[in-house]
């Protein structure tokens, strides 16, 4: 199968055919070509135990699903969340899957499959997230209004409302946070000094970034003052001593976010385009993308990764 997989990429082209090389293909491939019943072997034995205590019995996933439906959801919430999960790309779903990830869509805030978050008002909030020390993506229908203190030491919403945000860029962007670490597992030479192996302490991916910070800091990026006031999120504040305006305050946390927005614009969500200020960043996403698609077309044995058993049999 590894053979298989490698002929693949070298067809591909030079930029895949080079690419390959940066990757541990014989492991990746190796664990592609199991048959289904050992693939989810695999999966359990890298799904982390629960970081957070009480998790409720409805989001523990004894049966090493890769998605978690809360029984909360409304009927039009359930439909929007298998969309939402179909959104995700065939090719995506196999490094999920082997790597132990779970998609969680809780109804009412995080906070609903992790009860142990009320310590703090934010945690009502109606963001997508991806926990690492779970390898759990998050996403929830509706947010938390008047959020409480209570006696307890915890806090507690007095209503909820729809979330306004848009579901399907943000799934792919939380996505793009498991592809950054859980492919950076088979990626050589990927610890940066964060300690952490992440695509985004990838050589390739680091020579990008400081070429389009460089650009940005320069005046010379073609975009406007507000325009890369707006990115500000997908920013540092400062890059070589010159202000950008972003909000995080070192490159190292900003460029989790570039990736990760960068993966959900390649994936054609991209309502924010911030290839407009990270174009050769752009570049090497694409690349990892393009890797990913021809290790999916290798695989041998194309299981069911969507949705529960009981969903997938309708």
């Amino acid at each position: 199968m590894a053979a298989v997989s490698l002929s693949l990429l070298a067809i591909a082209g030079p930029a895949r055919a080079d690419i390959s090389q940066t990757f541990n293909v014989k492991v990746l491939s190796a664990n592609y070509a199991l048959a289904c019943e050992k693939q989810a072997e695999v999966r359990k034995a890298h799904m982390p135990p629960p970081y957070f205590p009480g998790r409720p019995a409805a989001f523990k996933n004894e049966s090493n699903e890769l998605v978690i439906f809360s029984p909360q959801l409304t009927h039009a919430q359930r439909h929007t969340a298998e969309r939402l999960m179909q959104s995700v790309p065939e090719h995506v779903l196999p490094v999920a899957y082997l790597g132990g990830a779970v998609y969680v869509f809780a109804r009412r805030s995080i906070v609903e499959a992790v009860p142990d978050l009320a310590v703090e008002d934010s945690w009502f909030g109606d963001f997508g997230l991806y926990m690492a020390v779970e390898r759990r993506l998050y996403f929830p229908f509706e947010k938390g209004e008047g959020v409480m203190l209570q006696r307890d030491g915890k806090y507690k919403a007095r209503r909820y409302v729809p979330s306004q945000r848009e579901p399907f860029r943000i799934i792919n962007h939380e996505t793009g946070h498991l592809v950054d670490s859980v492919l950076g597992d088979y990626s050589l030479k990927s610890t940066g000094d964060d300690g952490d192996s992440r695509l985004s302490n990838r050589q390739d991916f680091l020579k990008a970034l400081n070429s389009d910070l460089k650009r940005l800091a320069s005046g010379k990026s073609g975009l406007s003052g507000e325009q890369i006031k707006r990115l500000g999120y997908y920013m540092p504040r400062e890059f070589e001593g010159k202000a950008l305006g972003g909000m995080h305050p070192t490159e190292q946390r900003a460029r989790r976010e570039i990736f990760a927005e960068l993966w959900a614009e390649v994936q054609g969500y991209d309502s924010n385009k911030i290839s407009r200020a990270y174009p050769e960043t752009f570049k090497v996403i694409k690349s990892i993308d393009q890797f990913l698609k021809a290790q999916y077309l290798a695989i041998p044995a194309h299981c069911d990764w969507h949705l529960p058993k009981e969903q997938s049999a309708r």
